[in-house]
């Protein structure tokens, strides 16, 4: 690295770790500004992030006259992640030392980079349980490059705007983001730029913090808390003039009522996305989603066109074709079944077909089974490598042992009636939700004759396991609400169209149904009827790597974050099952999968959206075509990370 006139060199000692060095060499002109306003005199710090180690600062300098300073000929690391930190400085004369900013790159950009508010709430939601002020920027290399490459979603490090994404038409007008982002970023201001409003000091002691960066990370991890109180000090600092309906800032727009929270999300779309179900993430970051229905079809429980697989790289840009996803292997319909093994994506469809393929999304399969079949829900995979799937139609399972996708046989266990979500545990018991009753079954994966049944709320949909072994279940229905009668061997769209119906039908009576369960490793019911008149028709369930729960909350149209077996890692006073926060949005719609990246974000799968266009035998052309949710919803930063792809319980990131 060449030493410039601001950039101060770094010692050798920290320069360099075991990594190995490409030949390649990367500059960046930085520039500190607060509200349009430049920074001098500010402390920059370019900082390495890798893999399961700590940071290391590669070079210092201070910020001139204009807020510039520039490093250059720094040494590009493969896999490694390069962000800057500014501290302080001066604003037209004037200190404001509690103004510390962030701006974090993924692995492409080098050049112009711009440290302001907006890069600043930009690149730590993304990264939230990845960076403390203590210890930098740590995590795994699939959290790194997931949280690093979903900061271009919300900011343009390189402007110091905001990004594509929040500002397309899937997001800039259907959710806060925008407003909340701004709304942050005006408070951040109190200590920069607007220092002289006297509240820099009111805004830190909110959430007990030194800075405006340690603030802001407390606030994006848990975005519920002190929602209220920021809320209340915005309106106090940028009051309504009385002559002009504007609140004094340059952030516009702003939000105009008391947020349910800051939480901060985008919408993805592309690649065939459309009415997805259960959503996987690979070993490369890479989600994968099945898809009930095709984009741009009129399709819904009376006539359909069925979706394909698709796959987002770790930005959630679309990696697969548009309209179709993946497909080629007669594969059509998806709903809960898509499980990802080390090397493979397995997806079971509504035409009774399991399709295999590569991480890249060639084609292997269909997958061979020795026996009759009907259409299939729920997969997973297991430790030891087996492939389990829910025949939802015949009451059955199929095993692919070790995964070979050409030895699937039918595996009778008693006690199934209409199974929809499979997992097995790190003792190889296999647990499947049955959601033509109020039981989940349980059995050891070499014993299935040996079933157990376990009561559960009613029509159980998804579960998942803790890392104590623990099983959490979601639950259509409470006990006790009237039962549909869905005759033996009916198929799957034909169950939905039943249920949904049954649910209407009584909604007059009965607003709110549906629960959730937490079972033990060896079957005992530990806590039952969990979020009774909170959760409406509970969906899919996934555990965060420090065993917080996420339900989807598919008629309330969001998802429910549970407090989790760890209730020391808990909000104050909130128990083990109880609700921790409910998030909404205008841009989720019916939810059934939450799925937890190696980042700690929270996938939200938009699987219905328009319920007349679905069930209508004549839908208004309108609405024809939006019977299907539109795309996923990422949440940033407020789970802990997981070591996905997701085989057995779920496992933390060390």
């Amino acid at each position: 690295m060449k030493l410039t006139k601001i950039a101060a060199l770094i010692p050798a000692a920290l320069l360099f770790s075991t990594s190995v060095y490409a030949n390649e060499h990367i500059s960046f002109n930085v520039n500190v500004e607060s509200d349009h306003h430049q920074v001098n005199d500010s402390n920059v710090s370019l900082w390495l992030a890798q893999a399961g180690q700590s940071p290391l600062i590669i070079a210092e300098g201070k910020s001139g006259a204009s807020g510039d300073v520039s490093f250059s000929d720094v040494n590009k690391v493969a896999g490694g992640i390069y962000y800057f930190i500014a501290k302080g400085g001066k604003i037209d004369g004037k200190r404001v030392n509690d103004y510390h900013s962030l701006s974090i790159l993924n692995h492409e950009q080098q050049g112009e980079v711009v440290l302001n508010e907006i890069t600043t709430v930009g690149s730590l939601w993304p990264n939230a349980q990845l960076f403390s002020t203590k210890k930098g920027l740590t995590g795994s290399k699939n959290g790194l490059l997931i949280g690093s490459e979903q900061v271009q979603n919300l900011t343009n490090v390189q402007t110091g705007g905001f990004g594509e994404t929040v500002l397309n038409g899937s997001n800039v007008g259907e959710s806060e983001t925008i407003g909340r982002m701004n709304t942050l970023a005006a408070l951040i201001t109190l200590c920069g730029a607007e220092q002289s409003r006297g509240k820099c000091d009111s805004f830190l002691e909110i959430t007990s913090s030194d800075n405006t960066l340690e603030a802001l990370s407390k606030i994006a991890k848990r975005p519920y808390e002190n929602n209220d109180e920021l809320f209340e000090l915005f309106a106090k600092a940028y009051p309504y003039p009385k002559d002009d309906g504007r609140r004094d800032t340059d952030y516009l727009p702003y939000l105009s009522y008391q947020p349910e929270d800051f939480s901060l999300m985008v919408r993805l779309t592309g690649g065939g996305i459309y009415s997805p179900g259960r959503m996987m993430f690979d070993n490369q970051g890479q989600l994968w989603s099945g898809q009930n229905w095709m984009p741009g079809s009129q399709s819904g429980l009376n006539t359909a066109i069925g979706g394909g697989v698709v796959r987002l790289a770790p930005s959630g840009k679309a990696l697969s074709p548009a309209l179709v996803g993946y497909n080629g292997q007669g594969l059509d319909g998806v709903g809960w079944g898509t499980t990802v093994s080390k090397d493979k994506v397995w997806i079971s469809t509504f035409n009774a077909k399991v399709g295999v393929f590569d991480l890249n999304g060639k084609a292997l399969g269909p997958a061979t089974i020795n026996g009759k079949n009907g259409q299939l829900q729920g997969l997973a995979t297991a430790p030891n490598g087996d492939v389990w799937v829910a025949d939802n139609q015949l009451d059955q399972m199929i095993l692919f042992p070790g995964g070979d996708y050409t030895k699937g046989k039918i595996v009778t266990v008693p006690g199934l009636k209409r199974p929809f979500a499979v997992a097995v545990d790190n003792n190889n018991v296999v647990w499947v939700t049955n959601n033509g009753s109020m039981t989940v079954t349980r059995f050891e994966a070499d014993k299935p004759t040996e079933a157990i049944q376990i009561k559960t709320g009613v029509a159980p949909r998804g579960l998942a396991i803790d890392s104590k072994g623990n099983v959490w279940v979601g639950a259509n229905l409470t006990p006790g609400y009237p039962l549909p009668n869905i005759p033996k061997g009916t198929s799957i769209i034909d169950e939905f169209h039943i249920s949904i119906d049954n649910l209407f039908a009584n909604q007059a009576k009965i607003p709110k149904t549906g629960n959730l369960t937490m079972i033990s490793p060896a079957g005992k019911v530990l806590k039952s009827n969990l979020l009774d008149k909170q959760v409406y028709a509970a969906w899919g369930v996934s555990i965060d790597g420090g065993d917080n729960v996420f339900v989807g909350d598919f008629l309330g149209t969001g998802f429910i974050q549970v407090c989790g077996e760890h209730s020391g890692d808990c909000p104050s006073g909130v128990k083990v099952g109880e609700q921790i926060h409910s998030y909404k949005s205008g841009i989720m719609q019916e939810t059934t999968d939450t799925m937890i990246d190696d980042a700690g974000n929270v996938w939200v799968a938009n699987n219905w959206n328009v319920i007349p266009a679905l069930l209508d035998k004549n839908p208004d052309r309108r609405t024809a075509t939006m019977g299907g949710g539109t795309g996923m919803v990422v949440v940033y930063g407020i789970a802990q990370p997981v070591k996905n792809p997701l085989i057995g319980q779920v496992r933390a990131v060390n």
